[in-house]
Formats: C-alpha cells, structure tokens, sequence
C-alpha cells in the first residue's frame, strides 16, 4: 500500500491546518486574555491565512498585504522604550516585516534554482549606506547610544524594504498591482476615517497606529479660537500625519484614474480620491492641504507633457475636478473656519521651537548633535534652559515637541553634512524619476509621476512637520523609491524614443 501524499495535496492541507492549529491555540489565549492586544492579533493571524490560501497566489497575497500594512503602526517591540518624539522610540518588529520576509523568501528560492541572476541593488542604496555609516559615530561615540541605534536599526529595516520591493517589481503587471494595492491600504485608512467622524471619537485601535483619545481631545481644544472640532487621524497615529499620508497617495488615484481605460479600476480610484479629499479636510491638516493642493498641480502638469495622455484625459481630468470640488463645498464651512478661526498656539510653538533649533544648530553646524538625540539635547537651548524646560514639561507631563521642520531636525542632529546627504538622497530619488518620463507605458508614466509628486509633497509637509521621521511615512517614501526603480529596469529592458522636451 502507497501511504505517500502528492505535494500538491500537502499545499493544499497546510493552510487549513495552520489555521485549525491557531484556532486550537486561540481558543484558550482568548478566555485568558487581559487585552484585546492578544485576541485581535490572534483573529489577524487566522484571517490572514485563510485569504493567503483563498488568493490562490501567495507571493501576490504578499505584495498586496504589504502595501495595505504599510500605513500600521502594528508592531512587537523589542527591550526598552525611551518615551520621546522625534525619532524611532525602540526595536520592533512590525506586521509588515511578515510579508517583506515572505517576498525577500521567494526571491532568495528564485536566485538558488537559478530563475534569477541575483538580486538587483540599486546603486542609490550604496549611497543610502554612506549615509548609514556616517550616522553610526552617534550610536558608538555619542551621548545617547540607544537611541541612536533605535533609529539605525529602523534606517536598515527601511533598506530592506526597498531592495525587496524593487525585486519584486520585475513586470509591468507586478507594478500597477503594487500601485493598485497601496490605493486598497488608503481606502481602508479612509473607511476607519469616515467611522471616526460619525462617532467623534477614538475607535479604541491605538494599537493599529490610531491617535489617543487624550491627543484627540487636545486637539480638539486647541485647533480653533473659539469651538472644539473633531480632527480625524485614522490609523497614522495624529491627524497632521494623515493629512500628509493622503497628500502624499492622493496621487496615485488621480494619476491612475487619468489613464487606466478599465471601468470598475476607474470607479475605485474616483472613490479613493473623492473619499480622501473629504478624510483631508477632516483632518484640519492645514499643512496637508497645502501639500496635496501643490502635489495635484504638479501631477497635472507633468501628465500634460505627453501628448496622447494629454488628449486621452481632458474628460476623465473634468469630471474628477469637479467631483472634487463638490466634495470641498461640501466642506467649505469647516475649510474657511479651520482657514480664518485657527488657535495661533500651533504657529507660535512652531516658531519657538524653529528658534530653538537655530540654537542647537549654531552650536554644532557642521557634525550636529547625533542622530535621534534632538529631543535630549534641546532643553539647553529653550527659553527657560535645561533645568527650566525639564520642569516645565514634567510639569505638564508632556514631551518636549521636537522642531517641526524636518530640514531643521536633520540639520540639528547631523549638521550640515547629514542635512546634504539626505537631500541629495531625495533629489538622486526624483533625478531617476524625471528620466522615467520617456517610459512608454502610460501606466508607467502615471505611476512614476505620481512618485514624483507624492515626494514633492512630503518635502513641502517637512518644512512644517516632522513626518519624513514617522515610521509609515518612510515606507511609504522607500515604496515610492521602489517603484520608480522598477519603472527605470522596465523603461531600459522595454527602450523608446526620448519624449520632446
């Protein structure tokens, strides 16, 4: 008798029993459970294996779950936290790393039976180390060494992330799915937004990135002069993050819908669009309406350069203009409130804490004070001095705010050279992106725009925040890097005649 089973019938057995084996392990973890922590993490593992079996496609599931999880602060921390802003606060091991682990799986299977040379490293990731090891003296030379290392760590994880994924973006299909799925991560973030803004409240899912209710009623208090609002922030942990997140995606739907001929693909990218329009004005990021405003007009400029896009658009580009600008007379009681009535506390404590970075700045111009260490060394360089300003926000039992400039804070903690680095790092990024526009895929051609444009806005949101040192916004900035990259191997494999300029 043959008790031998076909591989195929293995495959097919293995994920209903990981999933009855979750089951069997839940089951008593969720009777025991002291926090919902332990039960939801326990229903998205077994939901997340029973649609890795149903896709039929695991390396796909994997592309499209990662960039849905993008945006989530859901992660395992490892050791201690230092309780700061700024910076990453600990080691983790976040939810995403499951899938670009997947990916990075099957590409390694792929270069040992030899269905690929090896892995392609493009040449800005060496760049990306320069800039890696020039940070490292603060983590074995400077004040504040664990820290230091927290942010290194994240920066390597950041790498990885980026080689992975332009790895995987080998074909044409592969990069519209990615751009197509990273749209599905923002409708979600949009779907928990409207909820928000129906109840006026937090939904209790801080451990998925969701800003606290103690954050939420703050604002609340301090955004407007004279009334209380409700600022939705989603799953990216504080609404002037989201405001710059949508900004930074918008985009890609506009982009997408623009040139994809597809019926319902146009559907879903018009509801992305009309639904994160109406997510950013309640966000009351006044920053991210800046940003996206800029990000729409540069996308449509850069579309307009290729004449067959140019003709193709004109409709599909009036009839999204005007869906949007019904969306924002919908709102425009909110807008001009948010625009005319705003408290000055958040343009004041900007500017003290510009001025306090100037400070730290003078003092160290050229090496800075090392990397993550901004919040540490600041105190010295307020108004009230270091004893004064430890009182004062202990007193208050708040953080000191790091500067909201993202070029001021790289400035601080790395001087001048490190503030260089990152920009010319930025600007290597939108060089290749600018050379993709002669890429013949008009698809192509909307997506890498939409890269540009999306960077473009998180470049003007630094000059009034700090998101480009948030954990979902750096992925999403290294995805778009992917992306470009990937477009660039396509555009050289697939040549065409350079576009009139």
């Amino acid at each position: 008798m043959n008790l031998s089973i076909p591989a195929q019938r293995i495959t097919s057995l293995a994920v209903p029993a990981l999933v009855a084996a979750v089951a069997l392990v839940g089951a008593g973890e969720l009777v025991a459970a002291q926090n919902m922590k332990v039960v939801w993490a326990i229903v998205a593992a077994a939901g997340g294996l029973l649609l890795l079996y149903a896709s039929g496609n695991p390396r796909l599931f994997c592309l499209w779950a990662l960039m849905v999880v993008i945006p989530l602060d859901a992660s395992k921390r490892l050791g201690a936290v230092v309780a700061k802003m700024g910076g990453e606060n600990s080691f983790r091991f976040e939810l995403c790393d499951i899938f670009i682990l997947g990916l990075l799986a099957y590409q390694l299977r792929d270069v040992w039976t030899l269905r690929r040379p090896g892995l392609r490293i493009p040449r800005i990731t060496w760049f990306y180390v320069i800039i890696l090891v020039y940070c490292s003296w603060a983590v074995f030379f400077g004040t504040y060494r664990t820290t230091a290392a927290h942010e290194m760590f994240r920066m390597m994880k950041l790498a990885v992330l980026f080689i992975v994924v332009a790895n995987e973006l080998t074909t044409l299909p592969r990069i519209v799915h990615a751009a197509v799925a990273l749209l599905a991560g923002v409708f979600l973030q949009e779907m928990v937004g409207f909820v928000q803004f129906a109840k006026q409240g937090s939904l209790g899912l801080t451990f998925l990135g969701e800003t606290g209710s103690g954050t939420l009623d703050q604002l609340a208090a301090d955004s407007l002069n004279d009334a209380k609002v409700f600022r939705v922030g989603a799953l990216l942990l504080h609404p002037n993050i989201y405001g710059a997140f949508l900004a930074c995606m918008l985009p890609f739907a506009a982009g997408l819908f623009l040139v994809d001929r597809r019926v319902w693909y146009r559907v879903f990218y018009l509801l992305v669009l009309l639904g994160g329009m109406a997510n950013l004005v309640m966000s009351q990021s006044r920053s991210g309406w800046l940003s996206c405003a800029v990000a729409l007009a540069v996308l449509g400029a850069l579309m307009a350069r290729r004449d067959r896009v140019k003709r193709r658009i004109v409709r599909p580009a009036i009839a999204a203009a005007v869906l949007t600008l019904g969306v924002l007379l919908a709102f425009a009681g909110p807008i001009a409130t948010r625009l005319l009535d705003s408290n000055p506390i958040a343009i004041d404590g900007r500017i003290e804490y510009a001025r306090t970075a100037w400070g730290m700045i003078r003092a160290k111009p050229i090496f800075g004070w090392g990397l993550n260490s901004y919040v540490f060394e600041a105190p010295a360089f307020t108004r009230w001095g270091a004893r004064g300003a430890k009182e004062f926000y202990e007193k208050s039992k708040n953080w000191l705010p790091p500067v909201h400039n993202i070029y001021l804070l790289w400035w601080s903690e790395l001087g001048v050279i490190g503030l260089l680095m990152h920009l010319t790092l930025i600007g290597w990024m939108i060089r290749t992106a600018v050379r993709n526009l002669r890429v013949e895929s008009d698809m192509l051609f909307a997506i890498n725009i939409a890269c540009i444009v999306g960077i473009v806005a998180l470049l003007i949101d630094g000059m009034l925040s700090f998101t480009l040192r948030i954990n979902s916004v750096l992925r999403d900035v290294w995805v778009m890097a992917a992306l470009i990259y990937a477009v660039r191997y396509w555009r050289l494999a697939n040549p065409s005649e350079p576009l009139p300029t």
